[in-house]
């Protein structure tokens, strides 16, 4: 019977050993596929599992092979594997995120580059690796697009002061991309060149009424910007929005991870299309070209730094919780397609909007989610290569410590009057009114849909159902 225990013991040790080597490789395989260093709850309970089994199983042996140590406290052999288990969760997420994959990769950057002309040299190399990875054609993205475009009757929000457009445009053949604007209904303010906010959304966990360019926080910022003089176009990642159908299933599927490529082509033919003469002949609004900034949160800050870093249109850019230094998002429609690694070459999400300088930046993070550590790490870091160019008070960081994960009423005030005063906005009274509180009513998804009952628009016959389809296009 000893040999037996002790041969199991043993065994069980193995396998804990053997587990313990197959967990790290898969989360390098996680990795390497994803591009994102958080840990799956799963994997740590794997990984809590396979450090009690090994202590447990040694206990088993010294206690067959010294009886005397059978009277050991229950208390402290209960409390020393709870202890082991605390430590193998936390411990691998720290080293990989805060630390080995934080800290020490921001490090490595400074010591990379030194001046204007080393930065330049990266620059470069992060770009044209990046567009090689995504197999994106930037100068093919970036023409505007010439398929159909409709748009439904204006939503009038008298109260509010403003018109909502719901629109779309077809940026690769049978892909309609669907989009609301939101303006002023002061024809003194909208016929004038106003200034743009691509707003992009994220991904948060609420009702598929509640999220998408519906999400409450985009609809705030929408109403709260056109009221002040901008046009603001919120519009759909794949899969998500206008891309689902009355059962709320999805035509395309959205994590995906040629999304990563589909939706930044997207966004940068939008903005094409708004640029435009077409544009103009189609609504009432022109574009002042001076003045584009492009901002979202979470998921939509992903899509905020890709714009950023590759469509030189844009003049101010608003991340907002989503600039990390260990963390590249959590779905495959944001990095399914890894370019964090080609060969020797790495690199992280602060680095792709540390791109983005000398022009104006903001990074938005808050105490409550992988952009704790903003203030002390990646804003230094950006701030170092904006003075490069002798462009430091272009960089700021608006850090909410007790914020959450949102794009909350505060984030919205300060994204506001960062593009005031770094785009010098005249104290007009419109641009500079006060922004107190958010005076607008929420619109149900419903309303803001571009095709259904309450728009009269229909969904093109021609619609395509395939992501092979549109990636064909986008890659030829």
């Amino acid at each position: 019977m000893k040999k037996a225990l002790t041969a199991l013991a043993a065994l069980a040790t193995g396998a804990a050993a053997f587990l313990a080597w197959f967990l790290n490789f898969y989360a390098d395989v996680f990795l390497m596929i994803y591009g994102t260093i958080e840990m799956r709850r799963y994997q740590l309970i794997l990984i809590a599992a396979v450090f009690v089994a090994i202590p447990a199983a040694l206990l088993v042996l010294i206690r067959r092979k010294f009886p005397s140590l059978r009277k050991l406290s229950k208390a402290l052999l209960c409390g020393g594997l709870c202890f082991i288990m605390a430590a193998s969760i936390f411990g691998p997420v720290y080293l990989r995120t805060t630390l080995v994959r934080g800290v020490r990769g921001v490090d490595y950057f400074y010591r990379l580059y030194g001046n204007q002309s080393e930065w330049e040299v990266r620059r470069k190399a992060l770009t044209d690796t990046t567009l090689d990875i995504f197999q994106l054609d930037l100068e093919k993205a970036k023409a505007a697009p010439t398929g159909k475009t409709a748009y439904a009757p204006r939503i009038y929000d008298e109260e509010a002061g403003i018109v909502i457009e719901r629109f779309y445009v077809e940026t690769i053949p049978g892909y309609y991309l669907c989009a609301n604007i939101y303006a002023s209904a002061d024809p003194a303010v909208s016929e004038s060149p106003m200034p743009l906010v691509m707003l992009a959304h994220g991904h948060f966990n609420r009702s598929f009424e509640n999220r998408d360019r519906f999400f409450e926080d985009s609809q705030y910022l929408g109403a709260a910007f056109a009221q002040r003089g901008f046009i603001v176009a919120a519009w759909d990642m794949i899969g998500l929005g206008d891309d689902r159908n009355d059962a709320n299933t999805s035509i395309l599927p959205h994590a995906d991870k040629n999304n990563t490529v589909l939706q930044t082509w997207n966004s940068m033919r939008l903005l094409s299309y708004l640029l435009s003469g077409r544009f103009t002949e189609e609504t009432r609004y022109q574009i002042d070209e001076r003045y584009v900034a492009v901002t979202g949160a979470s998921g939509g800050g992903t899509q905020t730094i890709y714009m950023s870093m590759f469509d030189d249109r844009v003049t101010a850019s608003i991340p907002v919780v989503m600039v990390s230094a260990y963390f590249n998002g959590d779905c495959k429609c944001e990095n399914g397609i890894n370019a964090l690694r080609a060969g020797k070459f790495k690199t992280n999400i602060t680095e792709r909007i540390a791109c983005f300088a000398p022009k104006p930046l903001l990074v938005i993070s808050d105490g409550d989610d992988w952009t704790r550590r903003n203030p002390v790490t990646e804003y230094p870091y950006l701030r170092h290569v904006y003075a490069f160019y002798g462009a430091e008070t272009r960089a700021e960081n608006f850090h909410d410590l007790r914020g959450k994960h949102d794009y909350s009423l505060l984030k919205r005030q300060k994204a506001l009057d960062f593009l005031l005063r770094q785009w010098n906005l005249p104290a007009n009274g419109v641009f500079d009114a006060p922004y107190t509180e958010d005076r607008y009513t929420l619109k149900s998804a419903d309303e803001l849909r571009t095709f259904g009952a309450l728009s009269g628009l229909e969904r093109p016959g021609d619609y395509v159902k395939s992501i092979d389809t549109l990636t064909d296009y986008s890659h030829e």
